[in-house]
């Protein structure tokens, strides 16, 4: 019993790390589109757990929240989510595994401004079914207006998520860490940016979450930092990776970037807080990068440890102090010769003085 409910907590939470609905808006340099297309779906996404041989009605309720009235349809479709970007993309073809056992009540329906229209989604289930399904609803104009001006008008249409767990034995849940690299071995100052990958080896839904604890060694029981891993707590299909990036900054001083709207880094500054300036924050020497993390296997919690070492060593400052320390020492070394040498000019003039008086008085 507790496993079911887990499995129907896990799907009702998950949206692939890409929120519950996307709206999709091929652009273009165009007019609006007439009456500003603008839908609500819920629920988002659409959950459900049934059994194997049944036949179950789910509802989707679309409200128009447009100006004008909206002639609409409703299809099925797949959707890919990439590994390695972390982005969801749409299928233009409906899913081959599961579009034949769903039907609609209004493939095709109306709403008028301000309204909500109730659909129904059939599920027929087969006995021979798999552990979990996901595909899009997918909820677009039924036909296309016409270009204005010889313009190309913005068609939008909003995809709603739909998770479709099978409640029948055999389901496994196993995750993995093939991953846990830091970006660099040494540091001059932080950002230090970690990077966990998580492979869900199992045929259901896991959903990690941990943290990493930055130490100065294995052994210390009080962390200098803890980094939350997996915060918003994104679920991981079977069969599929999930890369997960954190960093530490707690520090003085720290580097912070500025990115461009194509999301590359455009400058990278040293940011010298003076509130941080205190001598525990100032960042030097080996330091270890310690993961906790944790997923529910249907029975209890399962950890999972690793550890990564790396270096913060401020090695501009430490060649300008070295610079600086040897100068220091040259220039002190030069002023006592400087010193030394009319020392012993003066002694020997005074020297030279006596030297007649003595000769004087031996006459």
């Amino acid at each position: 019993m507790r496993g079911k409910k887990l499995r129907v907590s896990l799907l009702a939470l998950l949206v692939l790390g890409a929120g519950a609905a996307v709206l999709f808006t091929h652009h273009a340099n165009a007019a609006v589109t007439p009456g500003n297309f603008n839908l609500l779906v819920t629920p988002s996404p659409l959950v459900a757990t049934l059994k194997p041989g049944t036949t179950t009605d789910l509802e989707l309720k679309i409200r128009n929240g447009g100006t004008s009235t909206e002639d609409l349809r409703v299809d099925t479709r797949g959707f890919k989510f990439n590994s390695s970007t972390g982005q969801v993309a749409l299928d233009d073809t409906r899913p081959a595994d599961i579009s034949r056992w769903i039907t609609f009540s209004d493939p095709t329906f109306t709403v008028q401004p301000g309204q909500w229209f109730t659909e129904k989604v059939r599920v027929a289930l087969p006995k021979d079914t798999g552990f979990s399904y996901s595909f899009a609803l997918l909820i677009a104009r039924k036909d296309a207006p016409a270009p204005v001006g010889g313009q190309r008008l913005l068609q939008g249409s909003i995809a709603d998520f739909t998770l479709i767990n099978v409640d029948r034995p055999g389901a496994t849940r196993k995750l993995e860490i093939p991953k846990f690299t830091a970006s660099h071995g040494i540091y001059e100052y932080l950002p230090a940016d970690f990077s966990v990958q998580f492979k869900n080896t199992g045929n259901s839904i896991v959903q990690p979450f941990g943290n990493i604890f930055i130490q100065r060694g294995s052994g210390d029981k009080t962390p200098l930092g803890t980094l939350q891993v997996n915060e918003t707590r994104g679920y991981i299909l079977p069969g599929s990776l999930r890369t997960l990036n954190v960093s530490w900054s707690d520090g003085f001083p720290v580097y912070e970037s500025t990115t461009g709207s194509d999301g590359t880094t455009k400058s990278r500054n040293l940011v010298w807080d003076w509130a941080q300036a205190k001598f525990s924050n100032f960042r030097f020497g080996r330091y270890t990068a310690k993961l906790v993390a944790v997923y529910d296997d249907g029975h209890g919690d399962v950890p999972i440890q690793m550890e990564i070492n790396f270096w913060v060593i401020p090695w501009r400052a430490i060649i300008l102090l070295i610079l600086a320390i040897t100068g220091l020492w040259f220039l002190a070394r030069w002023r006592g010769k400087r010193r030394t040498a009319k020392a012993v000019r003066k002694a020997l003039d005074a020297a030279a003085k006596k030297e007649p008086k003595k000769e004087e008085s031996a006459t």
